[in-house]
């Protein structure tokens, strides 16, 4: 019995990554009805497999995965719907694998980050991002100032990042 049940955990996450890749390429968003089922299915489903010691590596993975990007999401950096893909992400599968999908999904985000920064050449604008940033790390930006960043499918980092976990972890 638990592995069908994680054999379901595996193919709710791959659903879930597949999913907020399309949204997020297609209308910059990651929406609730992809993430709240995956969030509320995580603890009963460990629960199933493990009692509540399974609740607990379910719900832990829920707040360590949300609040690894809570801090961004304050600075603008990522919208609520990564946030919540990530806490997901440590509902279905716990802390562990979490934090190897924000590792893999910054190699992936990174890579992506310098790619867009040469191809709309913004090497100059970017710089200068990143120096006010470190003048003033906890100013949150005004949405003028939102407008002329550039925007990074982060879902897409996260669900790829997250496959790439699956794949290794």
């Amino acid at each position: 019995m638990p592995d069908t049940l994680g054999l379901l955990v595996n193919l709710l996450l791959i659903a879930l990554c597949v999913s907020a890749a399309v949204t997020d390429l297609k209308w910059n968003k990651i929406f609730n009805l992809q993430t709240y089922p995956a969030i509320i299915c995580g603890i009963p489903l460990h629960s199933l497999m493990a009692g509540w010691d399974g609740a607990l590596f379910s719900f832990s993975g829920f707040l360590v995965g949300s609040a690894l990007l809570f801090v961004f999401f304050l600075m603008g950096g990522v919208g609520a719907g990564d946030v919540k893909l990530l806490g997901a992400i440590g509902a279905l599968k716990g802390i562990t694998f979490v934090l190897w999908t924000m590792f893999y999904t910054g190699l992936i985000g990174g890579a992506m980050a310098i790619s867009l920064i040469i191809w709309k050449g913004a090497a100059g604008h970017t710089l200068k991002n990143m120096f006010r940033f470190l003048r003033h790390p906890l100013t949150i930006q005004d949405e003028e100032r939102k407008k002329e960043n550039l925007y990074i499918p982060y879902g897409v980092a996260i669900s790829a990042g997250c496959l790439w976990a699956l794949c290794t972890v």
